[in-house]
């Protein structure tokens, strides 16, 4: 693992690892910074919200905050990825400097196939920023902020000039495409009382084998992929509005407030009431 910077609120975490063929994460996966997945050599499959991307030597994934995402990499061969970590100020310094509404670009194609001429200038970009991560001297905080905020000024060039390319998102194969429906719909949907049952017959799959292929394409469960999308919402309500937790329940798709309170305690630590006083806890 990189070295984690923290100072006047600016943080950066960098690796870089190889991943086995079979390689598989072994849990939920999300973070409360931005993350920059970038892939060196070999493939892998990468779910990020409700979509699957094929992930190609070159290609640059940005996810955002709280992005529920697993990468799997069972494509026969060994691979290699840097993942970069940065703070909500990097992405909020690029902002101040060139104007609002790039952040939402990135955000609506969040997978860039970095042209093959340019890929030496991202890895060495990134090299640059491990380099800084040893914190050797007083000017790396500075140094490895600048060469973060290059890397997302060159996306947000490739999103002003709409280079940016989806991983495959239009190969997908039938099983591929008819799970990636199906999470797209509980993405959209979760709100609603809807079951396992309804959204494997929408896709024309048992329920048995639906969770199956679920978990194998997705990294996740059914159960915890929508119950993590009704928390999400729910802890957002909890700190944006002034609705009663029972209220906030129900309109996180949740029947029973008292398994709403017990599945939020139960996964983040604390009670819903205790989370709306002290948000930092999370």
């Amino acid at each position: 693992m990189g070295a984690d910077v923290q100072r006047q609120g600016i943080e950066l975490e960098i690796d870089r690892k190889r991943r086995s063929a079979n390689f598989y994460m072994p849990q939920d996966h999300y973070h409360k910074v931005y993350e920059l997945f970038y892939l060196v050599s070999g493939r892998c499959r990468v779910f990020l919200n409700h979509t699957i991307y094929h992930v190609q030597p070159g290609d640059l994934v940005l996810i955002e905050p709280l992005a529920l995402h697993h990468s799997s990499y069972g494509m026969a061969q060994e691979s290699e990825r840097i993942a970069l970590s940065f703070s909500e100020r990097c992405m909020e310094r690029l902002e101040e400097r060139c104007g609002r509404g790039w952040k939402e670009r990135l955000g609506a194609n969040p997978c860039f196939a970095v042209e093959p001429g340019r890929r030496n200038y991202v890895e060495h970009l990134f090299e640059k920023i491990m380099v800084e991560q040893s914190g050797h001297d007083e000017f790396s905080e500075m140094l490895g902020e600048q060469y973060v905020l290059e890397l997302l000024a060159f996306l947000g060039r490739c999103a002003r000039g709409n280079r940016q390319q989806l991983a495959n998102v239009a190969e997908l194969a039938g099983q591929e495409e008819a799970i990636q429906d199906a999470a797209g719909y509980i993405y959209h949907h979760f709100q609603e009382p809807i079951t396992l049952e309804l959204v494997a017959g929408r896709v024309h799959m048992t329920p048995t084998y639906f969770s199956r292929k679920f978990k194998k394409l997705t990294g996740f469960g059914y159960k915890e992929y929508l119950s993590y999308l009704r928390l999400k919402e729910a802890q957002r309500l909890l700190l944006e509005t002034e609705l009663s937790v029972d209220e906030i329940a129900r309109r996180c798709g949740f029947s029973d407030g008292n398994y709403f309170g017990d599945l939020f305690k139960r996964e983040k630590g604390i009670s819903p009431r205790l989370y709306r006083k002290n948000p930092q806890i999370l």
